[in-house]
């Protein structure tokens, strides 16, 4: 699988964007507290027939540090400017747990710019308020996906590393952030990609988004988990490919 990798500047800031195939543009928004390369096995069945980018966005991975933690509103203007610089005209943007929240907002604020959104376990639709809480369920999906979790820990690690009050602040997002509201103002062609076995972000959160968001489609991987458009890209391919190829 060719890739091409490179620094985007956006602003006073910079993104950093895995390129991979040919074909019509897909954006993947790499969840903030792993990176790109956790999104490997997506992408090399994605970059057969659309040209996928993988983007770490600043305050996370390979982007630029943040002298202070962005909220997820800032993370959206960030993602709707890079799609300018990118030079991408409405393109299918698929946002992941943490970036699920930054693509809804997008979905909501700059709809223009995207042809197709999808939404895999995203967070904000019914928040705990306690962090700890929001840790214990997610350490119920790292047991169920040994091998998943050796694989992002590195880029965890480096997180924590490289942006720490980034990381923390991530979790504190997931844990109060509520975006019901914003979903009802979605107007861009939606798709709701969830795990029934997710514990961080249960089906029913999903399902709530799913009726606030007008005319979106759901679609429940019954055997996968908060992560399964990584653990399970064949499944994910199939159902990413149905949706933005749907007349």
């Amino acid at each position: 699988m060719e890739r091409r990798e490179r620094r985007v500047q956006v602003g006073e800031h910079e993104a950093y964007v895995v390129e991979s195939g040919r074909g019509p543009p897909v954006v993947v928004l790499a969840a903030m507290l792993i990176g790109a390369r956790s999104y490997a096995p997506m992408v090399e069945r994605l970059c057969r027939r659309f040209q996928v980018f993988v983007v770490e966005m600043p305050g996370c991975g390979r982007g630029s540090r943040l002298p202070v933690p962005w909220s997820f509103e800032q993370y959206a203007a960030h993602g709707a400017r890079l799609l300018d610089a990118l030079e991408l005209e409405r393109t299918s943007l698929i946002g992941h747990s943490n970036s699920g929240a930054v693509a809804l907002i997008m979905g909501a604020a700059h709809p223009a710019r995207l042809r197709n959104l999808v939404l895999v376990n995203p967070i904000g639709a019914h928040p705990t308020g306690c962090a700890l809480e929001l840790f214990v369920s997610h350490a119920r999906n790292i047991s169920g996906e040994p091998r998943f979790t050796l694989q992002a820990a590195p880029d965890f690690v480096h997180n924590l590393v490289h942006h720490p009050r980034d990381v923390v602040s991530q979790v504190r997002l997931a844990a109060h952030d509520d975006l019901t509201a914003c979903a009802a103002r979605v107007v861009v062609r939606t798709l709701l990609a969830c795990g029934a076995h997710d514990w961080t972000v249960p089906l029913r959160d999903a399902r709530l988004l799913h009726r606030l968001i007008p005319g979106s489609a759901l679609h429940v991987s019954t055997a996968g988990s908060h992560d399964w458009l990584i653990t399970r890209p064949a499944e994910f391919e199939e159902v990413f490919t149905a949706f933005v190829e749907e007349r």
